[in-house]
């Protein structure tokens, strides 16, 4: 009962457990050294000793031969011989056995042996314990093991065998809970919705990963599409030979021990299609990671069945997102098609028009007048752009933008292209100035330059420490708008760059990425058209919008262009933002190009409806201390003529 007790005590641990009970009982039988080791299924079903306990447990010493390979390999022989007849062995010299071998040296050491099954309730053997050397106790002479001393093992092993009944229930039971909860995480993978497959890969190999104790998780899917997806990290060498002969044999594959330096251990399991049953794609894990430690073991019969019941859910996940993406395919292919129809001319869009303005045309038209600018400009002829997937790149980017913002949003990046095309169109030179590819590389910044807008500026991003502040550190919106540009591009049926030269390909991607950074206002000059009053209320609605943020959430008083207490003062703020940005941009480009004069000439007429509109205010609100001094802006005035 005290063995019963402690080994109840001890259930989290077996190893601990069994090194109890063969001290324990090695005392009572005055054994010199002692062994024990458990039993284990093979791939086969057939039973197998695991690792044997080497006979030092009652002092032997590491000097001492006992504790010799050669020793331990005798010890093991004698462990088989009792695990295949299921009963006890006493043999009073092990030297007169022929079943054993050894030499003379191994005799001087290994005299008498008790060796007796460890049986479950069901009459399973489920270990086999070795008593070596029986001795007299007090003077230390030798000595035979007794039927008493046999009786009394296989006793003390009876009750060894409850206790490891017990801990196989709990094991048995805390594994079922693990594989219960495995099933319930999958299948929250297969109700979530993942914007791409690649992103479904690594979430399942994610979930699949710690409850397999798998350093590695690979899902290889047959396609031209896509190949593998590795988590945590990618493994140069790794091999597939393992998961194509998982995808033909299409049952498990388990190999306890790999040649390989980086791979220790590897169990493939086929993900079928629950209709067909076809393989639609193979789990590989890699070097099972002891829960108790760091060190490598290998996957075992519990690890591929609860793989096995994965991959079901895995299948159901994989053909959902396929069906998924082929009705996505076809949804786009329609839209495309639509786009395709019919292009209006430039002429009749009125994108060549420097008084262009997005909110005549409908949000269809936006996209066609897109596709016509890229026609015009022969950037699809001259750079080989598939037409679909210029037409299908245009519709990602205008989804790219967020309806909710009130001025940066997809008006705003068409009115920066067509402002951008006509000045192209109206310049013949800037024809020549400017290369065919940065051409294209400006077109491109144009329309991606505010992708994902939040309505708030990098100020109020770093001020409430959100996480594209701490991705990028500076010009945190223009390197996101970069990176979500760079994304579409390379997103499949988007690549409108698929046609260039790597040289090319990386060139116009500096160029792209240089052009999106200098829209930053803290670092450079940004050119900005004010169209008109509309526009203007959209922008100052936008900036209200993030001062009343900071004067909640900061406790701070917003700068000017952002208080919602200056509203009053719009008209001001614009003459100003005219004066300080828009006109010197302007002037400095009517100069060299006679043909973009009308951007100068538009600048002066929104100056002028600005300043009339300031100077009613000043006459409403001449009370107010903050007039702007309009004897300023009228010296202004006559320096811009």
């Amino acid at each position: 009962m005290e063995l019963l007790q402690g080994g109840l005590s001890l259930m989290g641990s077996v190893a601990e457990l069994c090194h109890g009970a063969v001290l324990h009982t090695g005392e009572l039988l005055a054994a010199e050294a002692c062994s024990l080791s458990l039993v284990k299924k093979d791939s086969s079903g057939g039973n197998i000793l695991a690792a044997v306990i080497a006979p030092t447990a009652l002092g032997c010493s590491s000097e001492d031969d006992l504790c010799s390979s050669a020793h331990l390999e005798l010890v093991r022989s004698i462990m088989g011989c009792v695990l295949a007849t299921e009963s006890p062995m006493n043999l009073r010299d092990v030297s007169e056995d022929p079943r054993f071998d050894f030499d003379d040296d191994q005799s001087s050491k290994i005299r008498t042996v008790l060796s007796v099954p460890i049986k479950s309730h069901r009459g399973e053997v489920v270990g086999v314990v070795v008593m070596i050397n029986k001795t007299n106790g007090r003077d230390g002479s030798a000595s035979v093991f007794t039927s008493m001393d046999e009786k009394v093992l296989s006793n003390h092993m009876d009750v060894l065998g409850m206790v490891l009944d017990n801990v196989q229930l709990y094991e048995s039971s805390r594994q079922e809970a693990k594989r219960s909860q495995a099933l319930i995480e999958m299948a929250q993978v297969l109700s979530e919705q993942h914007r791409s497959f690649e992103v479904l890969l690594s979430r399942m190999a994610s979930t699949i990963m710690p409850f397999t104790h798998a350093q590695y998780c690979t899902i290889f899917i047959p396609s031209e599409q896509t190949s593998d997806v590795e988590d945590e990290r990618d493994i140069r060498d790794i091999d597939p030979s393992y998961a194509l002969r998982t995808l033909v044999a299409m049952k498990t594959l388990n190999m306890s021990e790999s040649s390989g330096e980086s791979v220790k251990s590897m169990i493939c399991c086929p993900v079928r299609n629950e209709q067909s049953e076809d393989v639609i794609a193979v789990c590989q894990l890699m070097n099972k990671r002891s829960k108790d430690s760091d060190e490598m073991e290998a996957f075992n019969r519990y690890d591929e069945r609860l793989l096995e019941d994965l991959a079901v859910y895995c299948g159901l996940a994989l053909q959902y997102a396929q069906a998924v993406q082929i009705t996505e395919e076809r949804r786009a292919s329609i839209e495309v098609t639509q786009e395709e129809a019919t292009i209006p001319s430039a002429e009749s869009l009125s994108i060549l028009d420097f008084h262009f303005s997005d909110s005549s045309l409908a949000e269809d038209l936006t996209s066609q007048a897109t596709v016509r600018m890229f026609l015009d400009l022969n950037l699809v002829q001259d750079f080989n752009i598939d037409y679909k997937s210029l037409c299908q790149w245009v519709l990602t980017v205008r989804r790219g933008y967020r309806n909710s913002v009130p001025y940066h949003n997809w008006n705003h990046a068409l009115s920066t292209a067509q402002s951008m095309f006509a000045m192209l169109m109206a310049a013949d030179q800037l024809k020549i100035i400017f290369s065919r590819l940065e051409i294209l590389a400006l077109m491109i910044a144009t329309l991606n330059h505010d992708l994902d807008h939040r309505g708030v500026s990098n100020s109020y991003i770093e001020r409430s420490q959100q996480p594209l502040a701490q991705l990028y550190g500076h010009s945190s919106l223009e390197n996101h708008h970069y990176n979500l540009c760079l994304f579409i591009l390379n997103n499949t049926g988007s690549q409108i760059l698929s046609g260039l030269s790597t040289e090319d390909h990386r060139a116009v991607l500096h160029m792209i990425k240089r052009a999106i950074l200098a829209t930053d206002l803290a670092v450079y000059m940004e050119y900005v058209k004010a169209e008109n009053i509309k526009i203007a209320n959209l922008v100052a609605m936008e900036f209200f919008a993030q001062g009343d943020k900071e004067r909640q959430e900061f406790k701070i008083k917003p700068i000017d262009i952002m208080n919602r207490e200056n509203s009053t003062r719009l008209p001001y703020m614009q003459v100003e933002y005219i004066d300080d940005i828009c006109y010197p941009l302007y002037k400095a480009v009517s100069r060299l190009f006679d043909t973009c004069s009308p951007l100068l000439n538009g600048c002066k007429k929104n100056r002028e409806k600005w300043l009339q509109l300031a100077e009613k205010r000043e006459e409403e609100n001449s009370e107010n201390s903050r007039t702007l001094n309009l004897e300023t802006l009228k010296d202004s005035k006559e320096d811009t003529r």
